[in-house]
């Protein structure tokens, strides 16, 4: 079973999708019981649906980290590193990203995982097991100056299996210096979708289905 995302110029992609799979891999998959399978959800058809009360199943959590430095603001480039926890045990998955500038990806750490290895924008992962991990480190560049403000613009953040989207848990972690200060930020705090904020540091939390983006915009002091 392959796992893809669509590539959007601009966006930040990040977790898994579905495209796909042989019939050969869809018999071996739904004939074993032991895997938690993500269709066990109602579908979502791709609008995004904030969840203020997580379902009782085994959901995914991606976990990101963007440090913006002081010559972010005028390079661009930022540093990231991200984990996926609880990743949908199947046999073959790719973890894509679409940003138009991308450099030094690669795989800190991979468990549960037969094979994890980096092939462009993407991680390509074989033999994924129940509860794997992953982790990357890359610098890209993702800050783009619009008159005063800059602007941090990232997705779409999803779990698609085949044609449905499934529940998904987003931790987005943003350090950025003294020189800026948060302006705006999109969606706006509600159920489901949570934002924490101290000096140099944003935190947003997300449980949802179906796409999410985000845009967070900075101003210099």
């Amino acid at each position: 079973m392959k796992c893809r995302l669509p590539v959007l110029p601009l966006l930040l992609v990040l977790p898994l999708a579905a495209a796909e799979p042989t019939a050969e891999d869809l018999e071996r998959w739904f004939e074993d019981d032991s895997r938690a399978h993500p269709y066990d959800f109602d579908v979502n058809s791709g609008e995004l649906e904030f969840l203020a009360v997580a379902p009782d199943k085994r959901i995914p959590h991606s976990r990101s980290r963007l440090r913006i430095t002081a010559s972010s603001v005028d390079d661009g480039w930022l540093e990231l590193t991200q984990c996926h926890d609880e990743l949908d045990p199947v046999p073959l998955a790719e973890v894509v990203y679409s940003y138009r500038e991308m450099r030094d990806l690669h795989v800190v750490s991979a468990g549960g995982v037969g094979r994890a290895w980096v092939q462009g924008q993407s991680v390509q992962l074989e033999d994924i097991t129940h509860g794997a991990s992953l982790c990357i480190a890359a610098q890209v560049r993702l800050l783009r100056r619009e008159g005063e403000e800059y602007v941090l613009r990232n997705g779409p953040f999803q779990r698609r299996f085949l044609d449905g989207y499934f529940p998904l848990r987003v931790t987005l972690e943003l350090e950025y210096p003294a020189g800026l200060r948060v302006m705006q930020i999109e969606p706006p705090e509600q159920p489901g979708f949570s934002v924490r904020q101290q000096p140099g540091q944003l935190v947003l939390e997300a449980l949802f289905e179906g796409r999410l983006f985000t845009e967070v915009r900075f101003r210099a002091r």
